[in-house]
């Protein structure tokens, strides 16, 4: 299974970048984020850098592979949240509150 080896990954010292998403939105709008991600940082004590990725929608449509030009993506890697201010919670909560944090990042103007 995927996350038993993400897992293997985060025991071992390394990242994982995980799209909690699940899918590339048809739409443009955030979706609702699937709990695997946050279980995982639970499960293996790690923290989580939460990362907007901006601009994508457009540039890069649901089922294809081809970037279109004159598109700006913008990256914006925001504040980590320590293990110790997750232990509390349970996935569902964390996803909320990572959901909330990204959501607010890509309404700021560029």
């Amino acid at each position: 299974m995927m996350m038993d080896k993400a897992a293997i990954a985060v025991n071992a010292g390394n990242s994982v970048m995980i799209f909690p998403e699940g899918t590339r939105t048809r739409d443009g709008n955030l979706q609702p984020f699937k709990t695997g991600a946050f279980r995982l940082a639970l499960d293996t004590k790690s923290p989580i850098l939460p990362v907007a990725i901006i601009g994508t929608y457009n540039a890069i449509k649901k089922d294809s592979m081809l970037i279109h030009k004159n598109y700006n993506i913008r990256v914006v890697i925001l504040d980590p949240i320590p293990y110790s201010a997750i232990t509390h919670l349970d996935p569902k909560e964390i996803a909320l509150k990572v959901h909330d944090l990204i959501q607010a990042a890509m309404t700021e103007p560029f």
